[in-house]
């Protein structure tokens, strides 16, 4: 049994000797199906060895979706960080192990294997933890910048009749029609605020905005952004513009100045 188990982490890994010192490729593999490898450097000075990366993770995690302004994503990946004690070059953009003597070097690799498994895993975070982080985040932030001149409400219907879908805000500045504020999460969500805002228009004749507020622009699928685009009261992105996007929606609930 034990060679049986021997052979299945071992019989996949290869080992190539180069002038910086090695380079491992092992059966283990991202999300995407790359095999995972990492290359081994030798300290002449120090005899020390440092296990990294190629430089090419980080940047394609980045291109897969991972976004580390995205609070939960960010928080989860210094904590992966501190667990395996590695850090990310930020010039190279390699991720590193600090440099350790070479009969440490087995476990150190197998360490430094196991990190990169479990970054790729960022990319799968649980959308309801990233969803509620997105949530937590606005609702701080629209409650800062309305102050008090309006009412903001979480999870409310925007109006007896409109009870099919619930908005995740909606916001009443006195003498005001409501806005009703979705997160735009997923096409379903968006979707969601577009038949509100068809039923206040053309079935209920209510005086609302529904508006819809992107984490980021590719949230949505390029039809269902032009449709958003097209119908409903306003649309607003918010990485990169947070304070931008949600003044956006707190200007459509507040009264014209003229």
């Amino acid at each position: 049994m034990k060679e049986q188990l021997c052979r299945a982490f071992c019989d996949d890994l290869t080992v190539n000797d180069l002038p910086m010192g090695m380079a491992v490729s092992t059966g283990f593999m991202f999300p995407d199906g790359d095999r995972i490898a990492f290359y081994v450097r030798e300290d002449s000075t120090t005899g020390l060895f440092e296990v990294q990366d190629s430089g090419l993770v980080f940047p394609g995690l980045e291109a897969s979706g991972l976004d580390l302004k995205n609070q939960g994503r960010a928080e989860a990946f210094a904590a992966l960080q501190r667990e395996y004690g590695v850090t990310l070059d930020e010039d190279d953009r390699e991720f590193r192990l600090a440099p350790v003597a070479g009969g440490e070097l087995p476990h150190a690799a197998m360490r430094f294997v196991s990190f990169l498994l479990r970054v790729g895993d960022l990319l799968l975070l649980n959308e309801d933890r990233v969803a509620s982080t997105f949530r937590d985040d606005v609702a701080r932030r629209l409650r800062e910048l309305a102050g008090d001149r309006m009412t903001i409400t979480e999870r409310t219907e925007i109006s007896p009749e409109l009870s099919d879908f619930t908005p995740d805000f909606v916001l009443q500045a006195p003498g005001r029609s409501p806005v009703g504020v979705f997160l735009g999460t997923s096409d379903a969500r968006v979707l969601e605020a577009l038949y509100m805002q068809m039923r206040a228009e053309h079935e209920t004749h209510t005086a609302v905005s529904i508006v819809a507020l992107l984490e980021r622009e590719k949230a949505i699928s390029a039809k269902v952004r032009q449709q958003a685009n097209n119908r409903l009261s306003a649309v607003a992105n918010y990485r990169g513009d947070e304070l931008g996007a949600l003044g956006r929606i707190v200007k459509e609930a507040l009264p014209s100045v003229h």
